[in-house]
């Protein structure tokens, strides 16, 4: 079965507060208002007949402890579909479109002030920007000549470190070779002195003889 979808002027939706039953009685015959009403609040609690295959209209009964439910259709547009353009009178018409204008000049002068307001922020972050970069470069720079200059003074200790170290190497070597010359002298003056001595013992010797035989000459006289 279907809703049968009748003429606009035979459309109604009707609302009745039953205090003593305290009910919230919800009735439509519009079929666009019957499908939003199942949406929001399920199946209707009865549906009016119109012949075997068509109902005229559907009815809710919404007790006052349910809130959600009463909170969902006092809204507008639970009654007034999209198909539905409403109509406003001329006097709010005009009210309205008094509003709009206003809005829309006072939308205009704020657009101004806010263009002119972010202009300059975006001026000043330009110039913020740029002082920093220009610091940066300083910082930068400053780094660079500290560390240039560290690798001169570190180059140049090196330089004493490696002039200290030869000089060392040389105040050695020549001390070595004093020592060896030293040795040398010492070996061949005890040579010299022990040449010496065997001359000497030699030449006792050959002496000894000579005045021997003489005395033994003499003696055979």
């Amino acid at each position: 079965m279907k809703y049968i979808k009748t003429a606009l002027a035979d459309q109604e939706t009707i609302v009745n507060i039953l205090y003593d039953e305290q009910i919230i009685k919800v009735y439509s015959s519009r079929v666009e208002v019957i499908k939003i009403l199942t949406k929001l609040l399920g199946n209707p609690t009865v549906k009016y007949k119109k012949s075997k295959t068509y109902w005229s209209g559907a009815s809710w009964d919404i007790p006052f402890s349910d809130a959600k439910k009463i909170e969902k259709i006092l809204l507008l547009k639970s009654f007034v579909d999209s198909e539905i353009e409403i109509k406003i009178p001329k006097k709010e018409k005009k009210i309205i479109s008094k509003k709009v204008t206003k809005n829309k000049i006072e939308k205009k002068k704020v657009s101004k002030k806010e263009k002119k307001e972010v202009t300059k922020k975006i001026e000043k972050n330009k110039s913020e920007k740029k002082i920093d970069k220009k610091i940066e470069k300083n910082k930068v720079s400053k780094k660079v000549d500290k560390e240039v200059e560290k690798r001169r003074i570190e180059k140049k200790s090196s330089k004493k470190v490696i002039e200290n170290k030869t000089n060392n190497l040389n105040a050695k070597k020549t001390i070595k070779k004093e020592e060896n010359k030293k040795k040398v002298d010492l070996k061949v003056k005890k040579s010299k002195e022990v040449k010496a001595k065997k001359i000497k013992k030699e030449v006792s010797k050959k002496t000894v003889t000579k005045e021997d035989t003489e005395f033994f000459q003499m003696s055979l006289i």
